[in-house]
């Protein structure tokens, strides 16, 4: 497997493809080694579906019989994102505290790999700006 590919697993409840993004680093860190993954309060949940077909990167599964969610491929979840959580109504979803995330960050150096792997980017587009603004200067 090269790059940034990941094979696809099967298909979710709503026939969606499923994707094994677990084989896919985080900025360079083997993402089964990273807790970052929601938990469900069963005793909060009230089935609604909303984080099933919410998640685009199929971490929930449906269980038909006991009409709820299941956390079913954990390290699909992009590390950082709570959106399952931030959109339950019944506050049953929950994920690390904030601090891991903080530490995971400085300890991997992500910031650090963010702006070099933008920096060309933005130095282009500046360019690109400059010389729009040389064509308009009489």
């Amino acid at each position: 497997m090269s790059g940034n590919e990941a094979p696809v697993v099967g298909k979710d409840a709503l026939g969606r493809p499923v994707k094994d993004l677990s084989v896919i680093p985080w900025w360079g860190v083997d993402r089964k080694s990273i807790e970052w993954y929601p938990r469900i309060n069963y005793d909060k949940c009230a089935g609604c579906g909303l984080c099933f077909v919410t998640c685009g990167r199929r971490v929930f599964d449906w269980d038909g019989e006991r009409g709820k969610p299941v956390v079913a491929r954990p390290y699909n979840c992009m590390v950082g994102c709570s959106t399952c959580a931030t959109l339950c109504p019944c506050d049953a979803i929950e994920f690390p505290p904030k601090d891991y995330i903080k530490k995971l960050i400085a300890r991997n150096r992500v910031v650090k790999k963010a702006f070099e792997m933008v920096e060309p980017i933005t130095r282009r587009n500046h360019l690109n700006e400059r010389e729009v603004e040389s064509d308009f200067t009489p």
